[in-house]
């Protein structure tokens, strides 16, 4: 029956115990049965239920629940985080909650890693390198995330030769491969305009306020579907490139190298399509464009130190890295 269904999961998943989203599917009963003895077995002291952030109940036996900590992590608006779901699953099967939030910018999510307001984040390494030197090397960074997905992006009718301003947001990936652009083709002249979202990036150039855009995935597709001409793909440009990588707030060392390892699992099933539904409802933006921009990036387990180091010199910014050598020192893994 359900009930002897739920308690005999529940022994075998011990301390990690089960989502309650999860027991309706793991054991072939309706969610409303599911429900019902729940809440029988909690009257009766048998089971505890937890309310986990963003991810419904998670149910334990009585005596073997987990202390069911929660790890905060921020990502940003973008398409190259398909992976997160998987890696927020492996988390929960280690009996942890997961709470995910949506920022706009690497500045607005590492400003809140730094306040302590969440445990880890997904940020342009740029951004991560800025803060690192700001916060005296407050958190940690991971050389495991994400490569490419960044492109100049010029408004339909308008020559290159013809533009007085390009828009990118400020102290990340986009502004240092827009400033190694602009440098190179010999547009110093350009004003650089920044902006907090990557809605008011395609809406400034909409509205021709900006006559080109560095912008990333999945708002370069969209734009480039609107008629606007992507001139160029940064990893094309200056080759392969780390654009957000794993930040981490000081935790204990055991909990550190266990999100790092499962974030090295989740980063390594190379084909995340299939995600593009769930991953289009985080970001609002809709799923056959999501689908295609999630192509755009590759997925990287560890990032070379030799890969990191010639990206920051083809950006110019080589006084940042003897801050990545110190930031990843004790959490970062790297080949």
């Amino acid at each position: 029956m359900a009930e002897e269904a739920i308690l005999r999961l529940l022994r075998e998943r011990g301390a990690k115990g089960v989502l309650q989203s999860e027991l309706a599917e793991r054991i072939g009963f309706s969610k409303s049965t599911i429900s019902y003895f729940l809440s029988k077995l909690e009257s009766k002291g048998t089971i505890v239920r937890r309310r986990v952030p963003g991810s419904g109940f998670r149910v334990w036996l009585k005596g073997v629940e987990s202390p069911s900590k929660l790890i905060r992590i921020g990502i940003v608006r973008a398409a190259e985080y398909p992976f997160i779901f998987d890696f927020k699953s492996r988390l929960e099967e280690e009996g942890f909650g997961v709470y995910m939030k949506v920022y706009n910018d690497g500045v607005a999510v590492m400003s809140d890693l730094v306040k302590g307001k969440i445990d880890a984040c997904f940020s342009p390494l740029i951004t991560q390198l800025v803060f690192y030197a700001t916060s005296r090397g407050k958190f940690r960074i991971v050389a495991s995330g994400v490569s490419g997905g960044g492109s100049i992006v010029l408004m339909r009718g308008v020559k290159l030769n013809e533009v007085k301003r390009a828009g990118s947001t400020f102290a990340s990936t986009m502004d240092a491969c827009l400033a190694t652009y602009l440098r190179e083709r010999g547009l110093s002249d350009v004003e650089v305009i920044y902006f907090e979202s990557p809605q008011r990036m395609v809406e400034a150039l909409e509205r021709k306020e900006v006559q080109m855009l560095s912008i990333w995935e999945p708002y370069a597709s969209i734009l480039e579907s609107k008629g606007h001409e992507r001139m160029v793909r940064f990893s094309d440009y200056i080759g392969p490139y780390p654009c957000c990588v794993l930040a981490v707030n000081p935790v204990e060392e055991e909990l550190a190298n266990l999100m790092i390892e499962k974030l090295i699992d989740s980063l390594s099933k190379r084909d995340y399509v299939d995600q593009a539904t769930k991953l289009s409802n985080l970001i609002d933006v809709e799923p056959s464009i999501v689908r295609k921009s999630i192509l755009e990036y590759t997925f990287q387990p560890t990032f070379e130190v030799k890969d990191i180091n010639r990206y920051l010199k083809a950006v110019r910014l080589e006084i940042a890295i003897p801050w990545i050598s110190r930031g990843l020192r004790g959490y970062g893994r790297v080949a």
